[in-house]
């Protein structure tokens, strides 16, 4: 008896714990709370500050090389890759435009000020140009998320916002060349919820584009879009996740098609594309949580994928006429939600780096991405 009166207070502690991370909408969907920012904030903070461990000194790095990922990348060194340190990056600005106040305000400002200067910037260019990649390295998924940074100062009504902007121009623009000229020529692509994920950069380079009025880089991603995912149809959800995906490929699409077709054209693609979303028999099986006892390494990308599939609904939800949708499913939607929350938040933040070094991201981005 006593073991299960500990177990049960185990249980209600851990409950709570994710509580003080989340406040409830009125819809019952979770958002972030104060606490929460906070607690985001200080391991975006940890994590981008953080040059080692890093893939480069297992994959890039030559016998006799003195360099160090800070060199080679003084803006974006930490979180292991560069790419995560992008995100990472977006996670503090959007911390500290959303909670200006929370007790780690000024050291994500210095945070900022120190990767966005003008000679930090520059000398990632020079990367850009001097790598064997040269303008395609990270594409699409950094530079997907590079464009998403600049979307978010841009949309900041803040001093230093507008100076970390001016000296990110460069490198913004350059990415946003760089998706306008390829999705420009790729033909057809596959559905992936991984780092080669058409979805999400042609996704971010929407809002991008929206904010800074680059119109030939919105008529390129909309017909980019509608090229590759127009057509297609059953979408397969309950298969997901594929191999070491750690988002949701199809839920990856559909967020990227409300951004493309007006709301009425859009229900219908939904239709075709994701048909048991709308429908209450069959959507919990859609949305069913794929659990994992071991979340370290590449199991973390599983908590990754269900964080993505809320920063997708989330965004569905925002942009869906309130009528499209019946209470029934909407319920479904947000239970199971919440649910993934829950699941994800088990392994995040326990001082484990191979998670905490994006999975903090990805949580912000998942309650408060589009807000």
């Amino acid at each position: 008896m006593r073991f299960y009166i500990i177990l049960i207070s185990a249980i209600l502690c851990i409950k709570a714990s994710f509580a003080q991370l989340v406040n409830s909408l009125p819809d019952g969907r979770f958002t972030l709370s104060r606490e929460g920012a906070s607690y985001f904030a200080k391991l975006s903070l940890d994590c981008t500050s953080k040059p080692k461990p890093h893939y480069f000194y297992r994959a890039l790095r030559t016998i006799g090389d003195t360099l160090t990922p800070n060199d080679l990348w003084p803006s974006f060194y930490g979180c292991y890759d560069w790419h995560s340190a992008v995100h990472n990056h977006w996670a503090l600005v959007k911390l500290l435009k959303t909670y200006p106040d929370i007790d780690e305000a000024e050291a994500i400002r210095a945070k900022l000020e120190e990767s966005f200067s003008e000679e930090n910037i520059a000398q990632e260019i020079k990367y850009f140009q001097s790598n064997k990649e040269q303008y395609l390295f990270e594409f699409p998924y950094g530079q997907g998320w590079l464009l998403k940074v600049a979307d978010e100062l841009a949309r900041w009504d803040d001093p230093d916002a507008l100076r970390w902007l001016e000296n990110l121009e460069p490198l913004h623009q350059l990415c946003a060349s760089v998706a306008q000229v390829v999705w420009k020529d790729v033909k057809e692509v596959k559905l992936s919820g991984s780092h080669d994920a058409p979805s999400l950069n042609l996704s971010f380079a929407i809002d991008y584009a929206r904010t800074f009025g680059d119109e030939d880089l919105l008529k390129v991603a909309f017909k980019a879009s509608k090229r590759y995912y127009g057509k297609m149809t059953n979408a397969p959800l309950v298969a997901e996740p594929f191999d070491y995906d750690f988002m949701s490929a199809s839920l990856l699409v559909t967020d990227l098609m409300r951004k493309v077709y007006e709301p009425e054209v859009y229900l219908k693609w939904l239709n075709g594309f994701a048909p048991e979303i709308l429908d209450s028999k069959r959507v919990n099986t859609a949305l069913q949580i794929k659990k994992t006892e071991k979340h370290d390494g590449y199991e973390s990308h599983w908590d990754g994928y269900h964080l993505n599939r809320i920063w997708c609904l989330n965004g569905m939800l925002k942009s869906m006429p309130s009528q499209s949708i019946d209470e029934d499913t909407k319920a479904i939607w947000i239970s199971q939600m919440n649910a993934m929350w829950d699941y994800a938040q088990e392994s995040i933040g326990k001082g484990n780096y191979d998670i905490d070094h994006w999975l903090s991201s990805f949580s912000v981005f998942a309650l408060i991405g589009y807000e």
